[in-house]
C-alpha cells in the first residue's frame, strides 16, 4: 500500500509490549507512527480516532471490538476485516455467542478470510456474502522480508532452531497443562549432543518474561550456552560445542532461520495452538510442529497436505525426529525444498488484500464525532444556521423575481461547503477560456474580508488596487488581468453596475454563488473538494456544509477538485449521483506552474531547496501541504491560519523564527496568502527568503464541458 501512494500515512496498533517492540524495529520505516490499540470503551477510541481520523481501518486476524467498529463507522471512515479467520477450535465459542457478534460484523465494508471454510463461519455469523471474499493467508507474504541474521555460528556442523517454545500453563494455552517444551528440548538436546559433537541448539523462548528462567534451566543441566544478550554487549566471546545459543532478544528470530539445518516451531507439543511455521519454511528449513496447530490450522493443512512438514504426536517424538532429519541430510533438504515451494505457491495475498482495500480507503467520508456537551450546544446552533439558510433563500428568490433579469448569461460557480475548493482558480480558467474564445466576461465576487466604505466596487481588468479594499480573492482575478471585475455583497446590482461601465460584457461568472439568489443563475457549477467532499456530513457548526446536501440537486453540473486518484473520483461521483442523478461530473488538476520569489518576483520551476516553512490561510490546508509534497519538498514546519487571514508582521516574524528553528531552508505559502501579506515585510522574516507557488487548473473532458455552456450561452445571446 505505501508503495502505491507513498503520501498516505499508516498508522500500526499493537496490543502488547512484545508487538510494539516488534513494531518498532521492523516497521518503523513503514509506517507514520506507532502506538497501543485502545481499550474497547467509546471514550478511548473516539479520542483515538479524532487524534488519527483514519480514511481506512484495517483490523487483521479475528480481532471484533464492537465499540471500535461501531465509532469508525460513525466517523465516516471505511472499515476492513483482513486476514480473517475462525479456528475449529474457538468456533463452538463464536457460533454460541453469534447475537452478539453479529451486529458487529455487519459493520464492516469487506472481510477478507483465509479459506473457504472462514468464509462458512463468518457467512453463519452474520456477515453479508456480498462483502465476504476469499483472498488467501497473508502470511505467506511475511516470507517476502528477507532479514540478513547477524548470529555466530560458531562453526557448528549440525544447527537446529527451537522457536517460540513455551512453558506449563502459560499465558494463551487452549487449557492448563504441564508440559514444558523448553525441558523437552534441553533433554533432546542433551541426547544428541553425543552423536553431533557440533551441534548448535538456538532456543528461543516465547515470552521474553522467561528468557531468565530457561537460562537457569540450561545451567542446572551442566549444558555449555551463552546468551544473546551477552553476545551483543562481547562479540568477542565464543561458544564451546556442543552448546546452546540462548536466544534472549525480540525480532531476530526469523534472521536465524537461514542458518539452520531443522526447526522445531513451539507452543505445538503444548497445546498452545501453535506458531508461525512460514519463516522457517521459507527459508527451505524442514520444519518439525506437535499435534496442535490449532492457530494456523488452514496452513497446517496445506503443509501436511504437500508433505512438507513433520508432525509428531507428542515430546517423545521430538527426539528422534530430529536425529533422522540430521542424519539424513537430502531428505531434510527435499523437505526444506518441498515447503519453500509451498510458500512461493501461495504468495501474492498482500498485492489482492491492498487492491481491494484502496476503493475502501477513497470512498471515506469523514466527520468530527461531537461528545454529548458539545452537540448539546452546536446542535442547535447547526438548526438555526439550516433553517436561517432556507429563510434567506427563500427571501432572495423572491427578490430575484420581482426585479428584471440581467441581459446576460450568468454563470454560478459555488460550493457546498465553507472554506476553499478550488472556486477562485476555476473561475479564472474559466474567463480565461470564454475571453480565448471570444466573449468578453466580468466576475462578480462578493470581496470576503475587503476594507473599503463603498457599498460596490467596479475595476477594469489589471486594475491597480490596494488588496485592502478588494479582498484577496478579487485581486486575484484583477492581477490575471482577463476581466472586469465587480465587488459588492448583492450581486445583482453589482451587476447593474458592472454592465452599465463595460456594456461591452456579454456573460457574467458569479463567483461563489451556488447560495447567492439575489441574481438568478442560467448555470450552476459546483465545485466539490475532494479532500473533504461533503464537509462532515452536517451543517455548520457541526460540520463545514453551507447547506444540506440536498441541496446538490439544484446543481447543472460538478466540478471534483483536488481527486487525482481514479478511485476517488468514482467513489465521490458515485455519492453525487444518490443526489443528483443528471448533472454531469468532471475533474480538475492543479497543476503547479511555478514559483516566484518575493524580493526578486523572479519565476523558477523549483525552489532549488528541499527543506521548507509552509504557512497558509486557506479552507482546507492540507490542499497546500499535499501539493507541496508532491513536489517532493520536505515540511519541516507548517502553520495553519483562518481562511482569509490578514497577516500581520509580528506573525511573519514568528512564523520566520519557527522555520529557522526547525531548519527551513526558505519560506513558501500560497498566492492568496502572499497577498495577505503586510507590505515591505522582509525584515520580519530575515534572514530567510519566501516564495509562493502560482497554480494552474486543467480540466479533463474540456470539449464535453464546453458542450454543455455553448447552448446556455448562445439561449441568452438570441434573448
Amino acid at each position: 500500500m505505501q508503495a502505491a501512494d507513498p503520501l498516505v500515512p499508516i498508522y500500526l496498533s499493537t496490543s502488547t509490549i512484545a508487538g510494539r517492540i516488534a513494531a518498532e524495529r521492523q516497521a518503523s520505516t513503514l509506517v507514520a507512527g506507532v502506538f497501543y490499540a485502545p481499550l474497547d470503551y467509546v471514550s478511548c477510541v473516539r479520542r483515538t480516532l479524532r487524534v488519527i481520523r483514519p480514511a481506512l481501518l484495517i483490523v487483521l486476524e479475528t480481532e471484533i471490538w464492537p465499540h471500535l467498529y461501531h465509532e469508525t463507522k460513525q466517523s465516516g471512515a471505511a472499515l476492513a476485516l483482513v486476514n480473517s479467520r475462525i479456528s475449529a477450535r474457538t468456533w463452538p465459542h463464536y457460533k454460541r455467542l453469534r447475537w452478539f457478534f453479529k451486529p458487529s460484523l455487519q459493520l464492516p465494508g469487506t472481510v477478507l478470510v483465509q479459506t473457504a471454510a472462514d468464509r462458512e463461519r463468518y457467512l453463519f455469523l452474520g456477515v453479508p456474502a456480498a462483502k465476504l471474499d476469499v483472498l488467501g493467508n497473508l502470511k505467506y507474504d511475511t516470507s517476502l522480508l528477507k532479514p540478513e541474521h547477524g548470529l555466530p555460528s560458531f562453526g557448528a556442523e549440525h544447527i537446529w532452531i527451537a522457536a517460540s517454545t513455551v512453558g506449563p500453563n502459560e499465558r494463551g494455552s487452549l487449557s492448563r497443562h504441564t508440559v514444558d517444551e523448553d525441558d523437552i528440548v534441553i533433554r533432546a538436546f542433551q541426547a544428541l549432543a553425543h552423536d553431533f559433537p557440533r551441534l548448535l541448539l538456538i532456543l528461543a523462548p516465547r515470552q521474553p518474561a522467561r528468557f531468565e528462567q530457561v537460562a537457569q534451566k540450561l545451567q542446572r543441566a551442566g549444558v555449555n550456552f551463552l546468551c544473546r544478550t551477552q553476545l551483543q554487549e562481547r562479540p568477542s566471546l565464543t561458544l564451546q560445542l556442543p552448546g546452546v545459543l540462548l536466544l534472549d532478544t525480540i525480532g531476530e528470530l526469523a534472521a536465524a532461520y537461514p542458518l539452520a539445518h531443522v526447526a522445531f516451531v513451539g507452543g505445538s507439543i503444548a497445546p498452545r495452538g501453535g506458531h508461525n511455521i512460514l519463516e522457517p519454511a521459507s527459508a527451505g528449513v524442514p520444519v518439525i510442529v506437535g499435534p496442535h496447530m490449532q492457530n494456523f490450522e488452514a496452513i497446517a493443512q496445506d503443509f501436511l497436505a504437500a508433505c512438507a512438514i513433520r508432525q509428531i504426536q507428542g515430546g517423545e517424538e521430538l527426539l528422534p525426529t530430529v536425529r533422522d532429519l540430521l542424519l539424513h541430510r537430502p531428505v531434510a533438504e527435499q523437505l526444506g525444498r518441498q515447503a519453500r515451494q509451498l510458500v512461493e505457491q501461495q504468495r501474492g495475498a498482500s498485492e489482492r488484500i491492498a487492491a481491494r482495500l484502496w476503493p475502501l480507503f477513497h470512498s471515506a467520508s469523514l466527520r468530527t464525532r461531537h461528545n454529548f456537551i458539545a452537540r448539546c450546544i452546536l446542535g442547535p446552533l447547526a438548526l438555526l444556521w439550516r433553517e436561517g439558510g432556507a429563510l434567506k433563500r427563500r427571501r432572495y428568490l423572491r427578490y430575484a423575481a420581482s426585479v428584471p433579469p440581467v441581459a446576460v448569461p450568468v454563470v454560478s460557480i459555488g460550493g457546498i461547503t465553507v472554506g476553499g475548493s478550488g472556486k477562485t482558480p476555476f473561475t479564472t480558467y474559466l474567463a480565461d477560456r470564454l475571453h480565448a474564445a471570444g466573449y468578453a466576461p466580468a466576475i462578480l465576487t462578493r470581496g470576503y474580508r475587503r476594507r473599503s466604505p463603498a457599498r460596490d466596487l467596479v475595476f477594469p481588468p489589471g486594475a491597480k488596487v490596494p488588496a485592502a479594499f478588494t479582498g484577496d480573492e478579487a485581486q486575484i482575478f484583477l492581477r490575471r488581468a482577463i476581466s472586469p471585475i465587480g465587488i459588492g455583497a448583492n450581486r445583482y446590482e453589482t451587476a447593474q453596475i458592472l454592465r452599465f461601465q463595460f456594456p461591452s460584457t456579454d456573460v457574467l461568472l458569479l463567483d461563489d454563488g451556488f447560495q447567492h439568489a439575489r441574481l438568478n443563475h442560467d448555470l450552476d457549477i459546483v465545485l466539490i473538494d475532494g479532500l473533504d467532499p461533503f464537509g462532515g456530513e452536517e451543517v455548520v457548526p457541526l460540520g463545514r456544509l453551507r447547506e444540506p446536501l440536498t441541496a446538490l440537486s439544484r446543481a447543472h453540473a460538478f466540478v471534483v477538485t483536488r481527486a487525482d486518484n481514479d478511485l476517488r473520483y468514482r467513489a465521490i461521483s458515485a455519492r453525487l449521483r444518490e443526489y443528483n442523478q443528471n448533472a454531469p461530473i468532471f475533474r480538475t488538476r492543479l497543476i503547479a506552474r511555478h514559483w516566484r520569489n518575493y524580493k526578486t518576483g523572479a519565476l523558477s520551476q523549483n525552489l532549488g531547496v528541499r527543506r521548507v516553512a509552509a504557512f497558509c490561510g486557506l479552507g482546507n490546508p492540507q490542499s497546500f501541504w499535499s501539493t507541496l509534497e508532491s513536489l517532493g519538498l520536505e515540511i519541516v514546519f507548517r502553520w495553519a491560519f483562518e481562511d482569509h487571514h490578514s497577516y500581520k508582521a509580528v506573525e511573519l516574524q514568528r512564523i520566520g523564527h519557527q522555520a529557522r528553528v526547525h531548519g527551513a531552508e526558505i519560506l513558501v505559502t500560497t498566492e492568496k496568502d502572499r497577498i495577505n501579506c503586510p507590505n515591505h515585510f522582509e525584515n520580519a522574516i530575515t534572514p530567510l527568503d519566501l516564495a509562493w507557488l502560482e497554480i494552474q487548473l486543467e480540466l479533463e473532458e474540456e470539449d464535453r464541458f464546453f458542450a454543455l455552456l455553448e447552448p446556455v450561452l448562445r439561449r441568452r445571446a438570441v434573448a
